[in-house]
């Protein structure tokens, strides 16, 4: 409650305030007050309300929109922002056949008995792009040879058509809306979340598979996502992946993503992880990669 009037009364002072004060001005005082309030107190969560109700200073919002900071900085308690704070998102990517799945399910079932609320997914649903493909399929006539993803026709319309040159764009913005509301939900709760499959893997997948992935289309998904707290990449020997698959993609496929994957760890900074080992060994490399990078002491 004294935590609300302090807010209500930072309001009142700043928007009394803008009637004097020029922009610099202006500028300053959001820096400041914040930065002030952490001095005196040391509580990060409330800073941030702080520095929320600040920008109530800030000409670019009309005098009736002054409000919006003022409220969001009351909607937001400490408590809130401590969960939010909280959350951490763990990646496994990697070849198909690489055991992400099933160390993702037992990965879960370790943080859950040390305490740590955590949810897994398995992100390799495409609810948008999907619609739209059986859409396509009823009003466009699609020949069998076209559908076949290695089939000579499939490759001619990856090179000609319109559509796949939209996929990967369409993808990315199905994966905002399937994979990105999950992850905002979980964060609002304090959860942390362990993602079998990511934007990454669609990415790799495209260009695999020859879709037109320009440069900048690249950037997107590699640097205009969620970015991991925690990202692994999964490794194991191209014709264990293809075995263990059953030659649901040719062989020359799986070599084409691992070394994909190896370029992926190298621009993110993520570790290989060798899968070909006993499971247990494999679980407890990454048992101790979290225990390293993301658990408090509380919870090692």
């Amino acid at each position: 409650m004294k935590m609300k009037i302090l807010l209500v009364l930072e309001y009142i002072f700043l928007i009394s305030l803008r009637v004097f004060l020029d922009v610099p001005l202006m500028m300053l005082l959001v820096m400041f007050l914040p930065l002030l309030f952490f001095a005196l107190t040391r509580d990060k969560a409330n800073t941030i309300r702080v520095m929320i109700c600040a920008l109530a200073i800030l000409e670019v919002l009309p005098i009736l929109l002054s409000s919006i900071p003022l409220i969001i900085s009351l909607v937001l308690n400490d408590e809130s922002l401590r969960r939010m704070r909280r959350w951490k998102l763990i990646v496994f990517t990697g070849i198909d056949g690489s055991g992400k799945s099933t160390h993702a399910k037992e990965t879960a079932l370790w943080l859950k008995g040390l305490g740590v609320p955590v949810t897994y997914y398995h992100f390799f649903r495409h609810p948008l792009v999907t619609l739209f493909s059986l859409a396509k399929r009823k009003i466009v006539r699609v020949s069998e040879d076209e559908v076949r993803t290695y089939s000579p026709g499939f490759r001619l319309h990856l090179r000609r058509g319109i559509l796949p040159k939209i996929r990967p764009i369409a993808q990315y913005i199905d994966n905002w809306a399937y994979i990105g509301l999950r992850l905002l939900f979980h964060m609002l709760k304090g959860e942390w979340v362990i993602a079998d499959r990511y934007f990454y893997d669609y990415y790799i997948r495209f260009k695999c598979l020859g879709y037109p992935m320009p440069r900048p289309l690249e950037k997107v998904y590699l640097r205009l996502v969620p970015r991991p707290h925690l990202l692994i990449v999964f490794d194991v020997d191209p014709k264990i992946s293809f075995q263990r698959r059953g030659a649901e993609h040719p062989l020359w496929y799986y070599y084409k993503a691992r070394k994909a994957f190896f370029n992926l760890a190298k621009r993110l900074h993520a570790p290989i992880l060798n899968t070909e080992r006993d499971f247990d060994v494999v679980q407890e490399d990454i048992n101790n990669i979290i225990r390293t990078h993301l658990l408090g002491p509380k919870e090692k």
